[in-house]
């Protein structure tokens, strides 16, 4: 079995969360009024600035991406819902897939930025220790176990179902960081060093576009595993379209020397 020829990855457009929750870390708590408070982050819908996005997105891919797509998945979360019907994408028939929600975050979910400081300290400083293997604070997934979820439900689904075929899938930014990671054979650090990067092309925006291929950007010829990935922000900052280009897939392997050289990164607390 082989995963699709093209499987592309969209996050969904600009939310009620990501809008409070960014007002949040700057000290602003006004969007989370009790109403907004007792709502669980499924709920959450697009802002205007998200349909916005969306659309953007399905102008590029009605552009780029050979129409119609053979499959279409969406995250079973209100806003991917949103920015999926946005795609205005032709011929589409939705299927909803629990197995793609965002990453769980438990008693943190719609939780203000001071309270999350105050309630879970501990559990945050052991979370910033590694933000890969730990559970966030209050609870909820580990991106290893988040990993976990796409490989055994999403992953195993394509290859099993789709194998020839072009899909695209309308998810989570954490989600969408767990199957980067399993379709390039990434790991611990590679998840670290992308989460935190500056770099516009490691940057995973509101309804930004990850196209894997099995089809060889230069000849056009189908190969049986995973080739290049293509990453699209089609309303990137100040509106601008960020298109970076084919980039082939290097999967890491490891001489005895390479190990060392990494171990070395780590320096020992006991001789």
């Amino acid at each position: 079995m082989s995963l699709p020829v093209d499987t592309i990855l969209v996050r969904h457009g600009y939310s009620e969360g990501n809008i409070a929750n960014k007002a949040s870390r700057k000290g602003d708590n006004r969007f989370f009024t009790p109403e907004f408070r007792n709502r669980h982050s499924r709920t959450f819908r697009l802002t205007d600035k998200g349909i916005s996005q969306a659309k953007a997105a399905g102008e590029w891919l009605k552009k780029n991406a050979l129409m119609p797509l053979d499959r279409f998945y969406v995250s079973d979360y209100i806003r991917a819902k949103e920015t999926a019907a946005y795609l205005n994408l032709p011929n589409a028939m939705w299927r909803v897939e629990f197995h793609l929600r965002e990453r769980d975050f438990a008693l943190i979910d719609n939780c203000p930025d001071d309270e999350k400081k105050i309630l879970f300290a501990l559990e945050q400083r052991q979370y910033e220790a590694d933000p890969f293997l730990a559970y966030p604070a209050g609870g909820g997934e580990s991106l290893a176990l988040l990993c976990l979820r796409q490989k055994t439900t999403m992953m195993a689904h394509w290859a099993r179902e789709c194998s020839g075929k072009r899909i695209i899938a309308v998810c989570h930014y954490h989600v969408m960081r767990a199957i980067q990671i399993e379709f390039e054979g990434l790991g611990h650090d590679d998840f670290i060093r992308l989460d935190v990067s500056k770099k516009p092309a490691d940057k995973i925006r509101n309804c930004q576009i990850l196209w894997y291929t099995r089809r060889d950007p230069d000849t056009q010829e189908t190969e049986p595993h995973l080739v290049a990935v293509r990453s699209v922000c089609p309303l990137g900052p100040g509106g601008a379209l960020e298109d970076h280009g084919w980039r082939r897939i290097k999967r890491h392997r490891y001489t005895n020397q390479d190990l060392l050289e990494e171990i070395d990164h780590y320096p020992r607390h006991i001789n």
